[in-house]
């Protein structure tokens, strides 16, 4: 297959910068350009060489105002759809450039990303790619959508510890506080009763935030920021608990991080979790009330297996899919 993807960040530890990597991964054998509107990290790292939207080449194409919108929708992106090759998959990230008007794509696919999809946006597409299923409450009742669970890896090949000094026991946590929906406020409440530290995961190579003071110096809190790959596996292994404070979140990387290596995972339903394939008794769902009996999860970690087998999430099955919405919309002509 010859596939298109528009980004925001290539690289980089956040949810969407999970996403891309991972849609990589799964493609090897396949021809995929790579628009992004930032890259960060090491060169030797990338599975394919991302283009800049800023590049000649897509510059102006998602224009949607004033005289660069004129010339974007007059002159260069029909001169884009004429010159450059067709795609049989167009397939755009939320916070990536629209390029919907720039390219001849047999398909094309929005994946939300955990953002509010207004009508308007949803019509340039075929259909909006939802990670999990409670992703319809980003959508209109009328938007066509399908169901594209993402491909599922292992954090890394190996466990390594971090540089940080950890206690015998610690529950776990990662995300970057840029907004009231990964729960900041709820972690604050949490870390004044947990009975034993919480390690909390955050890193700045893709987005900017400011820990809240309550928490910068909390005595239950025990920060690590940017941990590799390797480092995070180590900890999701030897925590207690994976938590999740987010209030709503697309996918839940980090939640299908503690599906596959922590013994118990306490969340709300939301993201992965909405797939009843990820209910078990390793799942422990809160409201917003946060009335979790902490030594009864201390206690079914001590006692229980760790991590799952997260194979309804391959690549193979990831792959099929993507063939088959392909084959079906070109049948459909």
């Amino acid at each position: 297959m010859r596939v298109l993807i528009s980004a925001g960040t290539y690289g980089g530890a956040g949810g969407a910068q999970r996403a891309l990597a991972s849609i990589l991964r799964a493609l090897p054998d396949d021809e995929v350009d790579v628009v992004a509107r930032r890259v960060v990290g090491d060169p030797k790292d990338r599975v394919a060489q991302p283009a800049s939207n800023l590049h000649w080449r897509w510059k102006g194409s998602d224009s949607r105002s004033g005289l660069n919108s004129r010339v974007a929708s007059l002159i260069a992106n029909p001169i884009r759809r004429r010159v450059f090759p067709r795609y049989d998959i167009y397939l755009r990230l939320f916070q990536g450039a629209d390029l919907s008007h720039a390219v001849r794509a047999d398909l094309r696919l929005l994946v939300p990303s955990g953002n509010v999809i207004p009508a308007e946006i949803a019509s340039r597409y075929d259909y909006v790619a939802m990670q999990a299923p409670d992703n319809t409450r980003f959508l209109s009742s009328q938007t066509p959508r399908t169901l594209l669970r993402p491909p599922l890896y292992p954090l890394a090949d190996q466990a390594h510890p971090p540089p940080v000094a950890l206690p015998d026991r610690f529950l776990l946590t990662a995300f970057n506080p840029y907004g009231e929906v990964k729960g900041t406020d709820d972690l604050a409440r949490v870390a004044d009763r947990i009975p034993v530290p919480m390690v909390w995961c955050h890193s700045a190579d893709s987005l900017s935030f400011d820990i809240p003071e309550s928490l910068r110096d909390h005595p239950s809190v025990i920060h690590i920021e940017s941990p590799a790959p390797a480092e995070l596996r180590y900890l999701y292994e030897r925590c207690e608990a994976y938590v999740c404070f987010s209030v709503t979140e697309g996918f839940g990387w980090s939640i299908a991080d503690g599906l596959r290596h922590s013994p118990v995972v306490v969340s709300r339903r939301i993201g992965i979790l909405s797939n009843d394939e990820a209910m078990n008794e390793q799942v422990r769902l809160v409201d917003d009330r946060w009335d979790v009996d902490w030594e009864d999860v201390l206690h079914q970690a001590a006692s229980g297996p760790r991590g799952r087998d997260l194979s309804w999430h391959s690549a193979t099955a990831f792959r099929e899919q993507l063939v088959q919405l392909h084959r079906d919309r070109v049948e459909s002509r």
